[in-house]
């Protein structure tokens, strides 16, 4: 009977020791194909593809259409900003902040006497 469980006991640690060089060999084996491969920061990857979604898919930017300006050459400030009434059109904001550069260099050049 003494035979039987010592038979019993052989087995459990051959099989305990089998499964521990399997689990070891495993892991070497793991470590060694972990050193052949190139580091792979898949934290910047996860970035960068929750960016993409967050931002979407940009096109190239269009080249500017030639327009003719909304405002003329002779309007005043007082004509375009001196009342409440509402643009015709639209005026781009290019065109807005070239128009009142204009405006400010010419009061600049009043107050200079030019």
């Amino acid at each position: 009977m003494e035979n039987k469980g010592s038979t019993s006991r052989q087995r459990r640690l051959s099989s305990a020791i089998t499964a521990s060089r399997r689990v070891s060999e495993t892991r070497t084996s793991a470590a060694e194909s972990d050193s052949n491969r190139p580091f792979e920061n898949n934290a910047l990857r996860l970035w960068t593809e929750s960016r993409r979604e967050w931002v979407g898919t940009r096109e190239k930017p269009r080249p500017a259409e030639h327009r003719e300006p909304v405002i003329s050459w002779s309007t005043t400030y007082e004509d375009l900003l001196g009342t409440n009434r509402p643009f015709v059109k639209p005026i781009p904001l290019p065109e807005m902040v070239e128009f009142l550069v204009d405006v400010w260099e010419a009061s600049m050049n009043e107050g200079a006497g030019v």
